[in-house]
């Protein structure tokens, strides 16, 4: 290949700087995205085990308080659960001080032991009904605590009247996710049953160790109450995570084939170079070098290329993604943080993705080669 490193002319730089700077672009452009929807694609998961339980057991109707904290102490003595604690869900609507015909809809959450992401070890002891708002939801109706807000709930059968319940507002919390932190407010179960002893308890929320050990704690408690019927988080927010799949595998093909098209520019340099070594190539030929390994000689020299072009895409990928997480350069303001349902996404470059990164890319560097 000396006769490939002798002086070239000015066409054959610029191809070739060209061929390199169009395939870096492109991969680090496919290296950057994928990152992104990794990441996006774990901040939703992260918030979701920060505010949801990692399962839920719902009862098949409704249980005695009783019953709940018995069948609470039970489940908190399996294999890998770290808290198990009785849980029942409302649906309202907040009350604005400041727009009284605008009612917010809010979901509450009662539960026995405050969830780690209040801040709190127990609730406050007799100090009545109190909540810990969504940051957000706090924000947009000006409280604070110490305050009192009203949440009208839904009417009982055939009554026109909204029961309402009067809450003291003790803290705020945020966890990253619009739902939560605009729409969720935490109550203590045991005042709530008090003012609506009709309620009942939906089930038993379970932390677990390990929140991606859900398969195995299913095993642990399927047979220990046949009155509850467990789900957990990923199955709860399926189908958001397969259309996360999709877009990220619809974005890796499209992405593929801008690669392809800068790949392209390398089959460009290598025409170049074949025209431009043409002299070169014909005294190899009448020494004996046949066509076959010339053509092989021009192949190894797109593979460098755009091998080159592929390995500097990926490493100025990996660090952009690193300074753009560390800077949160992707941060949504309350209303996209509405849509996207994070705050500001992080982006993770995995190792599988960079494999598949390099592996197509060199593939099509390949084929671009063989081309000419």
């Amino acid at each position: 290949m000396r006769f490939l490193r002798r002086r070239t002319g000015v066409l054959l730089r610029g191809t070739s700087l060209a061929a390199f700077a169009g395939v870096a672009l492109a991969v680090t452009a496919l290296v950057i995205t994928l990152a992104l929807m990794n990441g996006y694609s774990r901040a939703i998961a992260t918030a979701l085990q920060r505010g949801n339980a990692h399962m839920v057991g719902f009862a098949l109707g409704s249980l005695e308080p009783g019953e709940a904290t018995e069948l609470s102490g039970r489940i908190a003595e399996v294999n890998g659960v770290l808290r198990a604690t009785p849980v029942t869900y409302l649906s309202g609507l907040l009350v604005d001080p400041s727009e009284p015909t605008n009612p917010i809809p809010v979901t509450l959450k009662a539960v026995a032991d405050p969830p780690s992401y209040t801040g709190l070890d127990a609730w406050p002891a007799d100090q009545g009904l109190v909540a810990v708002f969504g940051g957000r939801l706090s924000e947009r109706v000006g409280f604070s605590p110490g305050d009192t807000a009203t949440v009208r709930l839904p009417p009982d059968g055939g009554s026109w009247i909204l029961p309402a319940l009067r809450l003291e507002v003790i803290g705020t919390f945020r966890l990253a996710f619009a739902e939560f932190d605009e729409r969720w407010i935490t109550i203590p179960l045991s005042e709530t049953l008090q003012v609506l002893p009709e309620l009942g308890v939906a089930g038993i929320e379970i932390e677990l160790a390990d929140p991606m050990a859900v398969d195995r704690a299913r095993e642990n408690l399927a047979d220990l109450d046949p009155r509850l019927l467990f789900t957990d988080w990923r199955e709860m927010n399926s189908a958001m995570f397969a259309a996360i799949r999709w877009q990220t595998l619809s974005l890796f093909v499209v992405l593929s084939l801008v690669v392809a098209v800068s790949s392209f520019q390398v089959s460009s340099a290598l025409v170049v170079l074949a025209i431009d070594k043409q002299r070169s190539a014909g005294m190899l030929q009448a020494l004996g070098a046949t066509p076959a390994r010339i053509r092989r000689v021009l192949v190894i020299s797109g593979l460098l290329l755009g091998g080159s072009g592929v390995a500097a895409g990926i490493t100025f990928g990996c660090i952009a993604s690193w300074i753009m997480t560390a800077t949160r350069a992707i941060r949504f303001p309350p209303g996209l943080a509405r849509i996207y349902m994070v705050d500001s996404i992080p982006l993770i470059p995995t190792p599988l993705h960079i494999a598949a990164v390099a592996g197509v890319c060199l593939l099509l560097v390949f084929v671009a080669s063989i081309w000419p």
